[in-house]
């Protein structure tokens, strides 16, 4: 597996509409969508959200070529350790190459059928973001393509978004000191819940076992 950052005007654009103002696990905006909003009204056109996109990348110095050496540079130094991280929990392997879209916006959705995911620019730490994404994309191979029309879409969403809690756990020495994956609020109690069932017994398929009965 490997991950390659790019920038496309096009996915930025989607990403900001399409996910600025909700998404199926946070209802509130984005701070960068409210700004976009503000300046272009409640319904910003395709037009509207490309000039708001130049306008903030350059009136915040973003260099959109110079993140994307920065991002894989970063990413390419722990990136084999995470695989064998990710292998050894999940048993599965991931031959494919998976795009990282650079994006002005907080919210990264993914596609696993597009082998793709959204990073922010500038991002607090991209590497907390490559290895929840990629953690979603481990838990669909393992799990996802027998067990979400089995338990259906909400609960697996909840589940798999839980269990990047084990990021903390297994890949806290690829983490920046400070660094957490803290997830979403509706789901820290089946975190919680995750983390001591690992701390009784490390395996991904009888944990799963548990969350799903």
């Amino acid at each position: 597996m490997k991950v390659v950052f790019e920038y496309s005007r096009e996915k930025d654009i989607w990403c900001l509409l399409n996910y600025g103002k909700t998404s199926s696990n946070s209802p509130t905006p984005t701070k960068i969508y409210e700004q976009l909003v503000t300046t272009y009204g409640d319904t910003p056109s395709v037009e509207n959200a490309s000039q708001f996109i130049n306008d903030y990348l350059s009136s915040n110095g973003v260099l959109i070529d110079e993140y994307k050496d920065k991002y894989q540079l970063d990413w390419d130094s722990v990136a084999d350790k995470y695989q064998k991280i990710a292998e050894d929990i999940f048993k599965v392997e991931i031959k494919d190459t998976i795009n990282a879209y650079i994006t002005v916006n907080s919210r990264h959705p993914y596609s696993i059928e597009g082998n793709l995911f959204f990073v922010k620019v500038p991002s607090e730490s991209v590497r907390k973001t490559v290895m929840h994404e990629l953690w979603h994309f481990y838990t669909w191979y393992k799990f996802g393509i027998t067990w979400q029309e089995k338990i259906g879409a909400e609960k697996y969403n909840e589940i798999k978004e839980a269990l990047t809690v084990l990021l903390n756990v297994e890949c806290k020495g690829l983490l920046p000191d400070g660094v957490l994956d803290m997830g979403y609020s509706q789901h820290q109690e089946l975190r919680s819940r995750i983390l001591e069932l690992w701390s009784e017994e490390r395996d991904i398929e009888k944990l799963w076992q548990k969350l799903v009965h």
